[in-house]
């Protein structure tokens, strides 16, 4: 399983509420468009510090794909038939945006009770059974769903961990939590 995170936040001048509203059309003509191996959507406002956000508010797209076949008819559905009105909306008013593209390592996407996105960053010479084995002991891991940036695209770290809460990871993955707020 894959997604495609788009990462992006509006004009200044733009209203929150209304770009949010935006938000919730595209999301639900993506879902009737249901292209072919797209699994599911889910929009948060993200409430914290990372680098590759360059506004506030910001949000975070979540695109559960099946394969990397999924890429084109998602890219393609997202821009024209029902999705084509909802997605140029909501991009006139959008400052920028970044995309990540995750492989899921662990655990279920659950991104409906989703509230907590711990970025990880694996030590180079740490090899990854050592990765592995340093969050298994983790209290509550099993509610995580880790996710690994694929192809070295995207501006996140390597991992990702998705969780109802927040969780105490070892301080030497230099664990940072964004808060999660479904749209």
């Amino acid at each position: 399983m894959l997604a495609y995170v788009f990462w992006h936040w509006p004009k200044p001048d733009v209203d929150p509420t209304g770009y949010e509203r935006d938000q919730r059309a595209f999301h639900q003509a993506l879902a009737s468009a249901a292209p072919a191996g797209f699994l599911q959507s889910r929009v948060f406002r993200v409430s914290g510090e990372a680098s590759w956000l360059g506004g506030a508010p910001a949000y975070a797209d979540w695109y559960l794909l099946e394969t990397s076949a999924a890429l084109d008819p998602l890219n393609i559905a997202a821009v024209s038939g029902v999705c084509e009105e909802p997605h140029r909306a909501l991009t006139v008013g959008m400052a920028a945006g970044a995309g990540s593209l995750l492989t899921l390592r662990t655990g279920e996407p659950a991104l409906e009770s989703s509230r907590a996105v711990t970025l990880l960053t694996k030590p180079r010479d740490m090899r990854y059974d050592e990765f592995d084995r340093s969050i298994a002991p983790v209290p509550d891991i099993s509610q995580a769903a880790i996710w690994r940036r694929a192809l070295v695209l995207g501006p996140t770290p390597e991992f990702l961990a998705v969780s109802p809460a927040e969780l105490a990871f070892p301080s030497s993955l230099q664990p940072h939590t964004l808060a999660l707020s479904p749209i």
